[in-house]
């Protein structure tokens, strides 16, 4: 009797355990549930502010990202000090790879593609950007006249019937002409284009195509050829002529269809407006440089692209897309600032560079680079209007030449490489 009282007894008061240890969880997971749902609440208030600071620091980053554009666009001291002090954009002499050379054999000295040539004694010596011989040709050339498009270079002699036509770092062919040579030219696709003068016909013009096959001759005998092109698909040939026989200068743009030799259409300019030179852009249009306006052409139209001015100081439209112009600016009694202009040829818009009160005493353009050289320093500026460069020297700086990725500062004993 009393072990069963005591086993009841035993019961019960599991019983009342499993009711306060019941109890006791359900507190519990009230409090658990109380603090997580404060804590979720903590959390999203937590996380709107965090989203909100992160809008305002990215709004504060965005503003200052415009102001350091703006500046750096419109303040050339500014955009120095970023270029020359930030992003390391300046080289000084005596710190790049050099080659030597010597002015005793009068060198002929060009670049092109990523190579730097040294034409010396009827020798050809190639140089990469590590002033590295990786080529070496021969080239029977005296007097020599250079014309380079990307890889491709056309070597000849002025006033003579040899020429060389070279395709990376070789000689991929070489030819002679009937007449005395006055100019040459070659196209992205190695097209070749060469005039002669003889006793007979004021101007002739030979076209040979990338192998070296004489396509066809152009027989000019009242109007002198200045310049010559073959558009980028090899489908045409256009030649830039005067007329000296009237009481007036005429400048006339004559094309040509390659595959027929027959001649497709005419554009003239206005009176004693000369041709300098022309440059195809695309498979249709060429953009034709006269003495007192820039003209695309084509067999549509000949549209004005620039007026020459009193304040243009220099204006070339052999960078690729671009016709880059430097122009004279007034900035008050006596004294001015320059402009680097760069205008698009397949859109109306158009890139500038500043060169505030520096007028360079050299321009040379080569793809999408054009190098300014100063006498003592050198800015290679690129199409987009955007520093690439700037060299300092401690000495006058005789020449520069540029290839596409390849700028040489060139002095008396030496060249110094800079690439691009």
């Amino acid at each position: 009797m009393r072990r069963n009282k005591k086993e009841n007894s035993e019961k019960v008061n599991k019983k009342i355990d499993n009711i306060y240890n019941f109890e006791g969880k359900k507190l519990d997971e009230d409090k658990n549930l109380e603090f997580y749902e404060n804590s979720e609440g903590e959390s999203k208030t937590f996380r709107k502010r965090h989203s909100k600071l992160k809008i305002i620091i990215l709004s504060v980053i965005s503003i200052i990202v415009i102001l350091v554009l703006a500046s750096y666009t419109t303040n050339q001291d500014f955009r120095n000090y970023i270029d020359l002090n930030i992003l390391g954009k300046q080289v000084t002499e005596n710190s790049l790879e050099t080659i030597e050379i010597n002015s005793d054999d009068n060198p002929t000295i060009f670049a092109y593609d990523s190579y730097i040539g040294v034409l010396s004694k009827n020798n050809l010596n190639l140089y990469n950007s590590n002033s590295t011989i990786i080529s070496e040709l021969d080239i029977d050339i005296s007097t020599p006249i250079v014309e380079t498009n990307e890889q491709f270079a056309v070597i000849a002699e002025n006033g003579g019937n040899k020429f060389y036509v070279i395709n990376n770092t070789e000689i991929s062919w070489q030819g002679k002409v009937d007449g005395n040579i006055q100019k040459v030219n070659i196209n992205q696709n190695g097209y070749v284009t060469i005039i002669v003068s003889n006793s007979t016909y004021v101007s002739i013009v030979i076209l040979f195509n990338s192998d070296g096959t004489e396509l066809f001759k152009t027989y000019l005998p009242t109007t002198y050829a200045m310049c010559a092109d073959v558009s980028t698909d090899n489908s045409y040939l256009a030649i830039g002529e005067i007329d000296y026989s009237g009481t007036v200068l005429k400048s006339n743009v004559r094309v040509m269809d390659v595959s027929s030799a027959e001649r497709v259409y005419d554009y003239s300019s206005d009176n004693n407006n000369i041709i300098t030179n022309i440059k195809y852009y695309d498979k249709e249009n060429a953009i034709c440089t006269f003495t007192d306006s820039v003209v695309s052409v084509s067999q549509a139209e000949g549209k004005d692209i620039y007026t020459v001015t009193d304040d243009t100081c220099f204006l070339d439209a052999r960078m690729s897309g671009y016709l880059s112009v430097l122009e004279k600016q007034s900035s008050g009694l006596f004294s001015y600032e320059y402009d680097l202009r760069f205008i698009s040829l397949n859109s109306n818009t158009e890139n500038l560079y500043i060169l505030n009160n520096n007028l360079p005493s050299q321009v040379e353009v080569s793809g999408e680079l054009i190098a300014l050289n100063y006498g003592n320093e050198i800015d290679i500026v690129d199409s987009h209007g955007s520093l690439k460069k700037n060299y300092t020297s401690s000495q006058q700086i005789k020449d520069v030449v540029v290839g596409d990725s390849i700028v040489g500062v060139v002095y008396k004993d030496k060249i110094e490489i800079i690439g691009v």
